[in-house]
């Protein structure tokens, strides 16, 4: 581990990404990543029955975490939906006009309720039902399960339990790890395109566990295509991801007419840095959680 000074937190200790990516068992955690976060970003578990992106997972993310910060005298604290546009504009992928959209889809799907503040009637509160809830414990459960193939001893035990009160102290405690969460998203420019564009990574995910990234591939477009109701995606959208991945050389064609496809190695490396950047900031919010935990209880003591 190493240390890193958060602001308004202090010195905390927690993997970096360059010690996850050396790490001997990084292939075994990156396996667990790519099948566990394409599990929940099918079309029947993300929420609002949308295809995931960076903009709609900020959101989901931030919509928890305001409404765990939510404190009823402090008004600077109020879940609204402009208090959750100014944050998730921080993070550079999604417009107010898709926040709006992707916000009323979660109240009508009953991910999301819209309440009235007892203090000021004008204002409604965003407050996410037990069902974003429970996904959002999902989610975390996904995360760190790549995170204990690295750290088995002691382990995540909480977020892999999906326990709610280290999920409500998680959520409480992330919002100080924003600026470093943008800069990780921010520093690995080439797959950009990949996060911000609605399925295009988990597709190339699913590429790479179906063993795209062999030398000998004989996977087809047409097996891609096959993934769209998968990821609540068009087919013509999953032939766009291909199209731009091999124009970035994240992917090669092959064979009689071009008919197979690979991911190459330069794919593979941009990948793994993203991976490693995400577990970073995963073990990061878990420490600044159990921090947060100790705190409370030393407080009731």
């Amino acid at each position: 581990m190493t240390g890193s000074i958060i602001r308004g937190i202090g010195a905390i200790d927690y993997a970096t990404p360059e010690q996850i990516l050396a790490h001997p068992a990084f292939p075994a955690a990156r396996r667990i990543f790519v099948s566990e976060t394409a599990r929940v970003y099918e079309a029947g578990m993300f929420p609002g029955q949308f295809g995931a992106d960076a903009g709609r997972v900020t959101t989901l993310a931030i919509i928890v975490c305001q409404h765990a910060g939510y404190e009823p005298a402090d008004r600077a604290t109020w879940p609204t939906l402009s208090y959750l546009k100014d944050t998730v504009a921080r993070f550079g992928f999604a417009s107010p006009r898709l926040i709006d959209s992707f916000v009323a889809r979660l109240v009508q799907t009953g991910h999301l309720e819209l309440r009235q503040q007892p203090e000021d009637n004008r204002v409604r509160l965003l407050c996410p039902t037990e069902h974003l809830l429970a996904w959002d414990r999902d989610w975390m459960a996904a995360h760190y399960a790549a995170l204990e193939a690295l750290y088995p001893e002691p382990g995540f035990g909480p977020p892999r339990q999906r326990d709610p009160a280290f999920q409500a102290a998680h959520a409480r405690s992330a919002v100080a790890a924003f600026d470093a969460i943008i800069a990780m998203m921010w520093s690995n420019l080439e797959i950009i395109f990949f996060l911000s564009s609605t399925s295009a990574l988990i597709i190339l995910l699913s590429l790479f566990e179906m063993g795209g990234s062999e030398p000998d591939s004989r996977i087809r477009e047409a097996d891609l295509v096959q993934l769209a109701p998968r990821f609540a995606v068009s087919r013509s959208h999953v032939r766009n991801i291909l199209a731009v991945a091999q124009e970035r050389n994240f992917l090669v064609r092959s064979g009689p007419r071009n008919a197979y496809i690979r991911l190459t190695p330069h794919w593979i490396a941009s990948f793994d840095r993203f991976i490693a950047g995400s577990l970073a900031q995963s073990d990061l919010t878990y420490r600044l959680a159990l921090r947060h935990q100790a705190e409370q209880a030393r407080s009731a003591a």
